[in-house]
């Protein structure tokens, strides 16, 4: 893996031409796909804008700082007490909320992983990292993380992983929170994805141990990234803390009714699963079929790929297929390099399309 470990900054600072992925308002881009976001294919659940027209007169009062109805619409879709729920401006708002709460001696992190935790981390305390198994498509290192684990450190990894989208089991990971507890360290996991792969989730364990807590965003999930949403589950004790720490008013009145429609959709989970892995199985098995294009086995609705010779390196590929339309997401930002990039699921068309921009890209036969 090219993750280089002794580079200061985490990695971010590896390179690449993005830090994040859904930049089409870059004066330089002109996006038709956007493939390196992964926002749900589907959109978002019936009747969204609908809703908030009918609420809309609500936004002539402040919001209520405890998104109270939210919180109440989260416990009933998850099944956690509500009082173990904290909603905030997207999750990375609680990130950046978490570490100066804990104000952690260290902050043990896995890369590849979401390059905003190193920016949190790095304004707090000292990174120690344990890289993921590169081998078992990116999995964490359950064993190194606990060999170098030690009192007052916030473990920090994203479950499934991003970029690659492996996704490990519930047991390991309540292993590794009680693990946690033993030596008193905390582990935070970012369940940003896990709507897409909702067995192996860990929400509702958090009522079982106050050695970890759960990140979860409502954006991806729900197809609501420009309303910013996502929330946090954890001890009352946690919650309590972060509520004391977290600025009044960070989740707008539009943002709680959004969430609250969006949850209220019994139907929206079941169709996105179905979609998303039939489209995911075939987008695997073109992508699989160029040359040189090595896509990991995923969960949810991304898939990274490793580009080997023949096929061009990310920072090429990325700008061919940009000159052409379409975004992906080069992975140099998360440690690896030019090796690597990242493509959403997207619809039926979209996917096509990207599929036959790489075939003109790599002179691979006729578009199908």
């Amino acid at each position: 893996m090219t993750y280089d470990k002794n580079k200061a900054g985490g990695p971010q600072d590896h390179g690449g031409p993005q830090d994040h992925g859904g930049n089409i308002y870059s004066p330089d881009t002109n996006a038709i796909c956007d493939f390196s976001a992964s926002i749900n294919p589907l959109g978002q659940p019936e009747g969204l804008a609908k809703a908030l027209t009918e609420r809309w007169s609500e936004t002539l009062h402040y919001p209520d700082r405890h998104s109270a109805e939210l919180t109440d619409a989260l416990a009933d879709y998850y099944g956690i007490e509500a009082d173990k729920i904290i909603v905030a401006n997207g999750s990375t708002e609680l990130i950046d909320l978490i570490f100066r709460t804990l104000a952690p001696r260290r902050a043990l992190l896995c890369p590849p992983d979401f390059g905003l935790y190193w920016r949190a981390a790095a304004k707090q305390c000292e990174v120690v990292t344990v890289e993921r198994l590169e081998a078992a498509g990116f999995m964490p290192d359950f064993a190194g993380i606990k060999k170098v684990m030690q009192e007052g450190d916030l473990v920090v990894l994203s479950n499934p992983a991003n970029p690659s989208g492996v996704c490990a089991s519930r047991g390991d990971i309540i292993s590794l929170a009680k693990a946690a507890g033993e030596v008193g360290a905390h582990l935070l996991v970012d369940e940003a994805f896990m709507d897409f792969n909702p067995d192996q989730s860990v929400l509702g364990a958090v009522e079982e141990a106050d050695s970890f807590s759960v990140l979860r965003s409502m954006t991806k999930f729900f197809g609501i990234p420009g309303v910013r949403l996502g929330f946090l589950a954890g001890s009352v004790e946690m919650v309590g803390k972060l509520g004391a720490m977290r600025l009044p008013w960070s989740v707008s009145r539009v943002a709680q009714i959004a969430g609250v429609h969006c949850l209220g959709d019994e139907y929206w989970s079941a169709r996105t699963l179905e979609y998303v892995e039939r489209a995911r199985g075939k987008l695997v098995d073109e992508l699989a079929a160029l040359p040189g294009f090595n896509p990991i086995d995923s969960t949810v609705n991304y898939v990274l790929v490793r580009l080997d010779p023949p096929a061009p390196d990310a920072c090429q590929l990325y700008e061919a297929l940009k000159e052409q339309g379409t975004l992906v997401r080069h992975c140099g930002s998360f440690g690896l390099g030019e090796r690597y990039v990242r493509v959403a699921v997207r619809s039926v068309g979209e996917n096509v399309e990207l599929i036959g921009n790489l075939k003109r890209i790599t002179g691979t036969g006729e578009v199908s």
